[in-house]
């Protein structure tokens, strides 16, 4: 779990790995500002917002460090 992720702060740039679908293990690059983050049923989550213009929420337990 990337602890860092969740508590930076918010509208700053970051750069994860996140798995295609939210369940497969190939993963895909997720670039773009965080918007917020909370905790919900299933645990800690970001809202990202991509540079392409999508606004994505991520669950923080599935995010792998950008190397």
């Amino acid at each position: 779990m990337l602890n860092e992720l969740y508590n930076k702060r918010n509208n700053r740039k970051i750069e994860v790995f996140y798995p295609v679908g939210g369940n497969k293990n190939v993963l895909r690059t997720v670039k773009g500002t965080k918007l917020k983050s909370g905790t919900g049923p299933s645990g800690r989550f970001i809202t990202v917002q991509e540079d392409n213009g999508k606004i994505r929420s991520l669950s923080v337990n599935k995010c792998v460090a950008s190397l």
